[in-house]
C-alpha cells in the first residue's frame, strides 16, 4: 500500500496533469461547458485507473 507521502505526491502530480489539461483547453477557445465535460472525463478515467490499481493490488514500482 502506498505511504502518506507517495499519496500527496501523486495527489499533487494529478492535480498538477489537470492543471495543465484545463490551461490547453483555454488555448482552444472551447466553451467552459465543453470544458468541465472533458476534465470531468479525465478525472473519471484517472480515479478509475486508481481503483483498478489498488482492488487488484498491482505494484507499479518493487
Amino acid at each position: 500500500m502506498m505511504s502518506t507521502g507517495a499519496m500527496i505526491v501523486a495527489i499533487v502530480g494529478v492535480l498538477g496533469a489537470l492543471f495543465l489539461a484545463w490551461r490547453g483547453l483555454q488555448a482552444q477557445g472551447l466553451s467552459v461547458e465543453r470544458k468541465v465535460r472533458m476534465a470531468t472525463i479525465w478525472l473519471a478515467i484517472i480515479v478509475g485507473l486508481v481503483l483498478v490499481i489498488q482492488l487488484t493490488g498491482l505494484h507499479l514500482a518493487s
